[in-house]
């Protein structure tokens, strides 16, 4: 199968991400995969790194001319703008748009046009679907889990330490002073680690509030790391306390690939990727009391760390990995597109 992924994006986020792991999940499947990402920023480097083969850096809308002669059996789109232009230049392909973030379908007349030159639409949880995110939309949605690449997020074998640690963005809406007041409570040989680029709050402020909480000097902000997996093989414990956002938790998936037990506030996607008590635990939103017993739990518990842990990163290899996820793209590629040309009377190809 030939596929043209795109994701023209001059910023590294949820739905570019979305697009390098897609296609390396079908590359490694045998399939001939086409990446395109902006010329503008970080993709092009970080999916060449990551291992996509095929990778080209430029306008949409000039990557989709250039490539009729040598048209894809699918489009697959993870930014609305190649969408369209998919949708407008390549009519009658098999397009799919893939929605990773937490933005609704807008409406109408020109998204509606598009949307019906959009053979199907896939969201990476479930809980996307139930509440509406695909809009107004009346043709066909799927559900695909997001990929993790398993084979770089490895349980550690060196010891671990009494380390607590945190992936994201410093938002509000991730929540971290919940975990910041849940370490006041901990015992005082134990650190948290939360590592992620400043965004509408900054490290001196989360510092400024640890101090108030008397943890100053045992929770660090380490600002946006390259790799986080050195700091992922030596912690005990990964976190995700977000208040809202998490679509799909990337942090928390790498963290439970990493075999980390995972304390995650129930919000969102993050209730269908924790299984309470089997490959996680569950918390009320900005509830640091019940987080922090939970962290004393595992802290005082370490088997029981380490069964979630166990079970956290099977899940993860069954469900995300690039190989499963993978198949599952190839599934409902190959089921979408049978049952259009069986109406439209086109031979599969």
């Amino acid at each position: 199968m030939k596929l043209a992924v795109m994701a023209n994006c001059r910023w590294w986020n949820a739905s570019v991400q979305g697009a390098v792991m897609q296609a390396l999940a079908m590359q490694s499947l045998g399939h001939r995969v086409t990446l395109l990402v902006s010329p503008r920023g970080p993709a092009a480097e970080k999916a060449r790194a990551a291992g996509v083969e095929r990778v080209k850096a430029g306008n949409p809308w000039w990557f989709l001319a250039g490539t009729a002669a040598e048209r894809p059996d699918v489009v697959c789109a993870h930014r609305g703008g190649d969408q369209a232009a998919a949708a407008f230049m390549m009519p009658g392909t098999f397009l799919v748009r893939v929605r990773n973030d937490q933005r609704k379908a807008s409406g109408g007349p020109g998204w509606g046009f598009v949307d019906r030159r959009t053979s199907l639409v896939v969201f990476p949880s479930r809980f996307m679907v139930e509440r509406g995110y695909h809009g107004n939309r009346t043709g066909p949605v799927a559900v695909v889990p997001f990929p993790v690449d398993t084979g770089r997020f490895v349980p550690s074998c060196g010891p671990k330490q009494p380390v607590v640690v945190s992936l994201g963005r410093l938002s509000p809406v991730k929540g971290h002073r919940t975990l910041i007041a849940a370490m006041a409570e901990m015992p005082t040989g134990w650190r948290a680690v939360i590592a992620g680029g400043e965004d509408q709050q900054s490290r001196d402020e989360l510092a400024a509030f640890a101090r108030e909480k008397g943890v100053g000097d045992r929770v660090f902000f380490p600002g946006a790391l390259e790799d986080v997996r050195p700091l992922l093989s030596l912690a005990s414990i990964g976190v995700v306390t977000s208040l809202g956002s998490e679509m799909v938790s990337r942090a928390g998936l790498e963290m439970m690939s990493c075999g980390l037990p995972l304390l995650a506030a129930a919000t969102n996607g993050l209730c269908e990727t924790v299984r309470d008590g089997v490959t996680g635990l569950l918390h009320s939103p900005g509830n640091h009391r019940q987080l922090a017993s939970q962290m004393r739990y595992l802290a005082e518990n370490p088997a029981a760390g380490e069964y979630l842990g166990k079970e956290a990163r099977q899940y993860v290899c069954r469900v995300h990995s690039l190989a499963a996820v993978g198949g599952s793209w190839e599934h409902i590629l190959d089921a979408g597109r049978i049952t259009r040309e069986r109406f439209t009377g086109k031979a599969p190809k």
